[in-house]
């Protein structure tokens, strides 16, 4: 994409209303609730995390084959507060694949957070995938089901003119005379609001994403590879007193993507991408979306595999799609349906311009977390 054309993008989404403040269809439902307990103290929680989830993907493309993501995955883990500033959590994570016999995963479930006056550092386990609230062509929503704990470090500031995260998620650890390298993910979303009045906002988005494959510990062979990924644009969000609609907008992104190192055997060392959605969110909880997309020689390892310049069909490995350009639609509802419960439908069609078809997929998620108090005031004698 040229210069021209990102200028006239960034154009067009100044001069219409605005937009969430997403790229995609909210993922606000299935995050992890990391706020309802801020206020307490001196307490003692069990709090659960079960998403419930089921995506059918009807695929049929060159480069990308269908599949079905079917589960449940639950955080079960005891939450002490001893002050407003801090909370450790201490628990276990289950994931079961239906379809499979015993479960896919079991994994012990740690965090450490600091929180105060919109500053907030959490060690361990922190809130990942789609908390990230990253653009889905460069982290896709599909991680909350395939890859939803990590483990790091996570730097957060919500302040009212910025919105910013930064963590560092450390996939693989390595040790000395291993046969594999160290793997980690580096990431930061940053959103500054630059104008904000009578239900108009405007803000500037900024996203960076890394990921380094590398080491000096091992024995093999294998190149030190690092794929950086960035994003940069503009987006709008108009509420609108209405009795069926509440906010309209426009974003626009522009998307950059470079193997830093040169070093690893993908068929391209750099790429682009332009991303611009038009989003509405009706009154009772339905959300519209519709959105293009054009990419270059695109490649992000994290991102969603629509987005994609390489090929993620088995009968077609080796093959390449060096401009991919696709229109966009998303359907959903969202709501709360009792407290601590939600529920989200979706129907996400898509119009694949160069090979002249279009595609589906459908999903359906159901994401419980209370909280229970188990006693209070441990600190008295």
């Amino acid at each position: 994409m040229n210069i021209k054309g990102l200028k006239y993008i960034l154009f067009c989404s100044a001069v219409l209303a605005g937009a969430q403040s997403f790229g995609q269809i909210s993922n606000l439902m299935e995050e992890q609730d990391v706020r309802s307990l801020r206020n307490e103290k001196d307490a003692l929680y069990f709090s659960l995390y079960s998403n419930n989830f089921f995506k059918n993907n009807e695929y049929f493309l060159n480069s990308v084959s269908g599949y079905t993501l079917f589960g449940t995955q639950n955080v079960m883990a005891l939450t002490y507060k001893p002050n407003k500033i801090l909370s450790l959590q201490g628990g276990v994570y289950l994931k079961k694949d239906f379809g499979t016999e015993g479960l896919a995963k079991v994994a012990p479930y740690y965090n450490l957070s600091l929180s105060k006056n919109g500053y907030s550092l959490s060690f361990g386990n922190y809130g990942g995938h789609i908390n990230h609230r990253m653009l889905d062509p460069m982290f896709g929503y599909e991680r909350l089901m395939t890859n939803y704990l990590e483990n790091g470090i996570q730097l957060k500031v919500n302040k009212r003119s910025i919105y910013s995260e930064l963590w560092i998620d450390w996939e693989k650890q390595q040790y000395y005379n291993v046969n594999y390298n160290e793997r980690f993910t580096i990431g930061n979303n940053t959103r500054l609001r630059i104008f904000h009045e009578g239900g108009t906002s405007l803000s500037i988005p900024v996203q960076v994403l890394a990921s380094h494959n590398g080491g000096q510990l091992d024995t093999t062979n294998s190149p030190t590879v690092t794929l950086f990924n960035a994003a940069v644009g503009l987006d709008i969000t108009q509420k609108i007193s209405s009795r069926t609609i509440k906010s309209i907008g426009l974003n626009a992104y522009y998307l950059y993507y470079k193997d830093l190192a040169g070093n690893s055997d993908l068929a391209y060392k750099n790429g682009s991408g332009m991303y611009a959605n038009l989003n509405v969110q009706f009154q009772k909880g339905f959300y519209a979306t519709a959105g293009y997309w054009q990419g270059k020689q695109f490649i992000a390892p994290k991102g969603g595999v629509l987005f994609q310049s390489l090929s993620y069909n088995p009968g077609n490995p080796d093959l390449l799609t060096p401009d991919r350009k696709m229109v966009m639609l998303g359907l959903a509802y969202q709501k709360k349906i009792m407290p601590q419960m939600t529920i989200d439908v979706r129907l996400e069609p898509f119009y694949d311009i160069g090979n002249k078809r279009l595609d589906y997929s459908y999903a359906l998620f159901l994401t419980y977390q209370p909280h229970f108090l188990l006693k209070r005031n441990l600190q008295e004698p």
